[in-house]
Parts: structure tokens; sequence; C-alpha cells
């Protein structure tokens, strides 16, 4: 296999305070809003091809429940214990209270040549008679239940910058973004 020289950003640093930034603006601001049955990965990646939102941030739930909640968990790798990057699907079946999200809006290949929207979100919830606190990386399965909402903000003058060694017809790779705007960064 051909050896690729990796992107500053795909680097381990090289000391202590070491970051990688891309300046944007705000673009328009929205209420999405999500009702019993949906499936909030699946919606929002609708309401962003509908609303043409490339990249956005979804952030500030401030209404919502799960049932049942499908998401990734880090575990340990029992195959091998050097993969650090391995994560499994748990799911709670039981009503849980949405407490928090964080996620964002993004474009990645759709394997055609061209991209498609997807939706990556974290969240925290937990609540009902029976069910803990979890957190995780939300997959899609999810379903609302009762009402969600969350505030999502477009952002504007950035694009992706896919890895150096991108794999074919990897659906998640890990990006980074860049300012389209001519703006410098670090």
């Amino acid at each position: 296999m051909k050896q690729v020289e990796l992107h500053p950003w795909q680097k381990p640093a090289t000391t202590l305070t070491e970051y990688h930034t891309c300046e944007m603006r705000r673009g328009r601001e929205f209420i999405v809003r999500m009702m019993t049955g949906a499936d909030p990965l699946l919606a929002l990646a609708e309401f962003a091809k509908n609303n043409n939102v490339r990249f956005g941030k979804v952030h500030a739930c401030f209404m919502g429940g799960f049932q049942p909640c499908k998401y990734d968990k880090w575990t340990i790798d029992t195959v091998n214990p050097e993969n650090w990057y391995c994560e499994r699907e748990a799911v709670c079946a039981n009503l849980t209270m949405v407490s928090a999200v964080g996620g964002m809006i993004g474009v990645r290949p759709d394997g055609k040549g061209g991209e498609q929207s997807f939706v990556a979100m974290h969240f925290v919830s937990g609540g009902a008679w029976d069910a803990g606190t979890i957190a995780g990386h939300l997959n899609p399965g999810t379903l609302v239940k009762g009402c969600m909402q969350v505030f999502v903000t477009e952002l504007l003058d950035i694009d992706v910058q896919y890895p150096a060694d991108l794999k074919e017809n990897d659906p998640f790779p890990e990006n980074f973004y860049i300012n389209t705007a001519g703006k410098q960064t670090k």
C-alpha cells in the first residue's frame, strides 16, 4: 500500500497546546420539532437536505424523549486491545428523557461521486422509572417519544476536507474543515 502524507490535523499533537481551527460564520437559525415515531438522525438529515444546510450545529434540545434509544458506547476490544477506537451499540428500550444534545450536520461521500447530508449527534438522556443516565453517539433507529425540539444553526464559509488517506467507500471519514472565505487558519 502506498504511503500517504497525512494532513497536519490527522497527526498526533507535537505539543500540549497544539490545535487546529477553522473560522466560519453563522447563517440561518431554526427550531426543528419532531414528534413520536420520528428518527432524529434521519429527520434532521432530511431537514438539512430540504433547506440546503450543508453544515450546521445541532444544539440545545429543550424538549424530548426517546423510546427506544440506540447509541454507541466506547468499549474494550477483547480481540485487539490496541484498538482504542471500539464502539458497540447499546439499546435502552425504556422511555428516557433527553437532557442534552450536541451535534453537527455535515456532508460525506455518497459512494456515487457526490455527497449526502448526515447528522452526527451525542446525547445525554435518562429519567424514566428504571432508566439510569445514559450518554453516547446517537444511532439510527432511535425514535422520539412525545416531542423533541432542537435548535439548528447553519454554518457558512466552510467546506469539508477529507483525510489524506481516505479509504474508498468509507461511509464515515474522520473529516476536518476549511474556510472558503479566504481566512487563514492555524
